[in-house]
C-alpha cells in the first residue's frame, strides 16, 4: 500500500492521491464483505447439512418407561416434631 505524505497548513491535497485513498478504502470494504459473506455461507451450509441429517434420521427409541414395581411417594414431615429452634427467646 502506498503511504501518503501529510499536506501542510496551506497545501491542497492533489486529486491522484484523492482517488488513490478512495480506491484503497472501496478495495478494502469489497473484501472485508467477501470474506464475510462467504463466512456467512459456510455457516448457513453447514446448518443446513445439520438439519437435513437430523431430519432425516431415523427415529431413535422412546424413553423406557419406569418399572411398575417403582413407587413415588410425596414427602411426609416426621411425626415427633420437637422445638428445636436455634434461638430460643
Amino acid at each position: 500500500m502506498f503511504i501518503f505524505k501529510q499536506a501542510g497548513p496551506n497545501q491542497k491535497v492533489p486529486f491522484t492521491t484523492k482517488l488513490a485513498l478512495v480506491f484503497w478504502i472501496i478495495l478494502s470494504l469489497a473484501i472485508l464483505s467477501f470474506f464475510a459473506f462467504s463466512i456467512f455461507l459456510i455457516a448457513l451450509m453447514v446448518g443446513v447439512v445439520l438439519f437435513a441429517t437430523n431430519l432425516f434420521q431415523k427415529n431413535k427409541g422412546s424413553i423406557p418407561k419406569s418399572p411398575s414395581g417403582f413407587q413415588t411417594r410425596t414427602y411426609t414431615s416426621p411425626r415427633n416434631i420437637k422445638n428445636d429452634d436455634v434461638i430460643d427467646i
